[in-house]
């Protein structure tokens, strides 16, 4: 597998240990560029933005934090910042601009405008539109839910309920308990995919590389009638099971992650329903509707998985990273290259940032033991597949010029051969022996 080497990073300080979930990438102040949010066991939340190494704004005393998410909770059509506690407090931010905040040099203190207690263990969440999934045949407002995964094998789905008479901007209410499901094993990661029909449905990871899916089926789309109560269609949400038959999966209980949403194509149409897993014992696959379309057997634990399109062609690639730094980029077609971070890492996370008010670009943010976080913001490739440089440049409307200029036959190999030596490692010698021998360089 070929190496990788990125370079360009930033040094953030962040004192304390970081849960594998407790780490966003997103808008958090609604000014239109992406910031890192991060909080660690002691309670502490904080938010970077560009290449400042310390914090903008932090907030203290939230518990031993095990999630953090992002979004339009309130569905107020602007982002909020979520923040779960292993105890079981959830606190929600309404994060100022940085222009609405005192002097420069003051601290930037945040306050949750929402404190509220919920079942305690929580160790991953989102916020999704998932309004088909639960209201189909009620309303179809399509209100953004929080959905909470918890170590004692318990998924939840939350939604804000504003009080009566109240305003959509006072916020004020409290997040309503919808749906809970309990499962046989330990729920790994939890994920958002789409169905070949439309619809939305919650992934949920089980160890083995098999996984659960919660969605509303097809025939009961079709037949709901507009007068049926919530309750009645939620009472047939039924978790479906998807043992995938693998090979290499052999250990079956392994934990495992899982992405869903992965864009990219299949039989030459552009597809969002795309999932992939990965497991500790160091397995990735790439999944559609059950069908496991390639399956990579590294020699690392993977313990982190999301995705990104660093190719910049419309196709998402998999993002895995493992306990000791090592990182596995692999695209569609299981062509695959690796970066080695050299050092361990207690969580990892990939997605788009704002080094400057003018430039965001795709990046990688590693959380080391050593209360540091290094975002690398250089990660774009030109191509994952390897290929030759004679068919590189013949693509090249300049290098007809070019070997005119030199007087180089198109034909004479080993001349250009020596003509690209030169102009990758300066060896000249080689280059006027090749010509002299092939042409003369005018």
């Amino acid at each position: 597998m070929r190496a990788v080497s990125f370079v360009d990073h930033i040094q953030f300080h962040f004192n304390g240990n970081i849960c594998k979930d407790a780490i966003v990438l997103a808008d958090v102040d609604n000014d239109g560029y992406y910031e890192l949010a991060v909080g660690n066991v002691q309670g502490d939340l904080a938010i970077f933005r560009e290449t400042a190494k310390w914090p903008w704004a932090v907030a203290n005393d939230l518990g031993m934090i095990s999630s953090i998410a992002v979004g339009d909770i309130m569905n107020a059509e602007k982002n909020f910042l979520i923040c779960i506690s292993g105890e079981g407090w959830c606190s929600i931010f309404n994060v100022p601009p940085k222009q609405d905040f005192p002097l420069e040099e003051q601290k930037k203190q945040l306050q949750p405008f929402h404190t509220q207690r919920i079942p305690a263990n929580t160790k991953s969440c989102l916020l999704a539109d998932i309004g088909r999934f639960h209201s189909y045949s009620v309303d179809g407002d399509g209100e953004v839910e929080l959905v909470i995964g918890l170590t004692d094998r318990v998924l939840r789905t939350y939604r804000w309920v504003r009080q009566p008479h109240s305003s959509t901007s006072d916020f004020k209410g409290k997040l309503v308990g919808l749906h809970k499901w309990e499962f046989p094993n330990q729920i790994g990661g939890i994920s958002i995919n789409t169905t070949p029909e439309g619809s939305t449905c919650i992934l949920a990871a089980q160890p083995g590389g098999s996984y659960v899916k919660l969605e509303c089926s097809a025939s009961l789309l079709d037949t709901a009638d507009e007068n049926l109560e919530k309750s009645s269609l939620a009472s047939k949400l039924t978790p479906e099971s998807h043992p995938l038959a693998s090979c290499r999966t052999q250990n079956p209980s392994i934990s495992c992650e899982i992405i869903g949403g992965v864009c990219g194509t299949r039989d030459g149409q552009n597809v969002t329903s795309l999932l992939a897993i990965a497991t500790l014992d160091g397995t990735l696959m790439l999944v559609d509707q059950d069908e496991i379309l390639w399956a990579l057997q590294v020699d690392h634990q993977l313990f982190c998985l999301t995705k990104l399109d660093v190719i910049n062609d419309g196709k998402e690639e998999i993002i895995a990273c493992a306990w000791d730094g090592q990182t596995y980029i692999v695209n569609q077609d299981c062509q695959s290259v690796r970066f080695n971070f050299e050092e361990p890492v207690c969580t990892f996370t990939a997605g788009y940032y704002s080094i400057s008010l003018n430039q965001t670009v795709p990046c990688f943010v590693y959380a080391t033991f050593s209360n540091r976080l290094y975002l690398y913001h250089g990660v774009q490739l030109p191509a994952m597949r390897t290929t030759n440089l004679f068919e590189v440049m013949k693509q090249d409307p300049e290098q007809e010029a070019m070997l005119n200029l030199l007087d180089i036959d198109r034909t004479n190999i080993s001349s250009q051969q020596a003509l690209y030596h030169w102009c990758l490692y300066g060896e000249l010698t080689e280059l006027i022996t090749e010509v002299e021998e092939g042409g003369s360089i005018s």
